[in-house]
C-alpha cells in the first residue's frame, strides 16, 4: 500500500479546524505541544486506504464532532493504521479494522469502539465512553 495523502481534504481540515479554534464561543484547552488538549483526552480515528466506511464517518460524523459533548472534551484525530504515529499510542491491543475509534488520555487507550455504526450510535457509543461530567 501507497502512503498517498489527499491533498483536496487538506483546505476543508483547515477551515474546520480553524472553525473550531476561532469560532465565538469556541471553549476548547489548549493544545500541548503534541497536540492533545490540557486534559489530555483525545479521540483516534485509525483509517486506512480502501476502507470504505472511513470516508462514511468523516461525512457524518466530523462535521457535529467539535461541537458534540465528546467533541468538547476529546479533540478527534485522524491517522492511517499505516503510519509511524500509529504506533506512538500504548493500546490494549492491535487495531484490526478501521475505522477503529480509539478514546486516549496521554496516549494510553482507555476505551474504543470498532466499526462505524451510524452518527446517532456513534455519539451515544463516544458519551458512554467518556468520563462523567
Amino acid at each position: 500500500m501507497t502512503r498517498n495523502r489527499t491533498l483536496s481534504a487538506l483546505p476543508r481540515c483547515l477551515v474546520l479546524g480553524l472553525l473550531a479554534v476561532l469560532a465565538p464561543g469556541a471553549s476548547h484547552a489548549a493544545p500541548d505541544r503534541d497536540g492533545a488538549p490540557e486534559t489530555g483526552y483525545e479521540l483516534i480515528a485509525f483509517e486506512a486506504p480502501g476502507c470504505n466506511y472511513c470516508p462514511v464517518f468523516r461525512r457524518d460524523v466530523e462535521p457535529s464532532y467539535a461541537a458534540s459533548r465528546a467533541g468538547k472534551t476529546a479533540p478527534l484525530r485522524f491517522i492511517d493504521v499505516n503510519e509511524p504515529v500509529a504506533d506512538s499510542f500504548q493500546l490494549s491491543s492491535p487495531v484490526t479494522m478501521v475505522p477503529t475509534l480509539v478514546l486516549v488520555r496521554n496516549r494510553i487507550e482507555i476505551g474504543r469502539i470498532n466499526g462505524y455504526f451510524g452518527r446517532e450510535n456513534m455519539h451515544h457509543m463516544l458519551n458512554a465512553l467518556l468520563p462523567a461530567e
